[in-house]
């Protein structure tokens, strides 16, 4: 006896019913230096707003990649507009040009609370490890 793919389909009517939180997704990336632009995006779990609602991350002193060696960031701040979930926050990763020795560099992003909105704990913190590379 079998059953076609759609008698066994269950619709999936879950619902977000805790206080909303912040996050980043994905939460870590790996890449070589100079891979130029890298992003991840800062996530509204929860309803979405009706208005604009601001938010910002911080570069974590653990970090051990440098900002104008390593990266660059345009800005700590951004916006999830009305009626969204999501925006996009960006990193450009940088060629050094120095011999690294494969030296692994990693540049720690933390977000922050927002309108009485907490970044989930486990979530708060988006990880880029960038490679080194041995110039030539």
């Amino acid at each position: 006896f079998m059953l076609g793919a759609c008698d066994t389909l269950e619709v999936d009517n879950r619902k977000f019913d805790g206080d909303p939180k912040l996050e980043f997704a994905p939460t870590s990336e790996t890449v070589d230096e100079g891979a130029g632009p890298v992003s991840t995006e800062i996530q509204l779990i929860g309803p979405q707003r009706s208005s604009d609602l601001p938010v910002s991350f911080s570069v974590a002193d653990s970090s051990t990649a440098e900002e104008g060696t390593h990266f660059n960031l345009a800005s700590t701040s951004a916006t999830i507009s009305a009626n969204s979930s999501q925006t996009s926050v960006s990193v450009e990763v940088l060629d050094n040009n120095i011999d690294d020795g494969d030296t692994n560099y990693v540049l720690y992003l933390n977000l922050q609370n927002s309108q009485g909105i907490e970044a989930a704990e486990n979530l708060r913190t988006f990880t880029l490890t960038i490679r080194g590379v041995d110039e030539e």
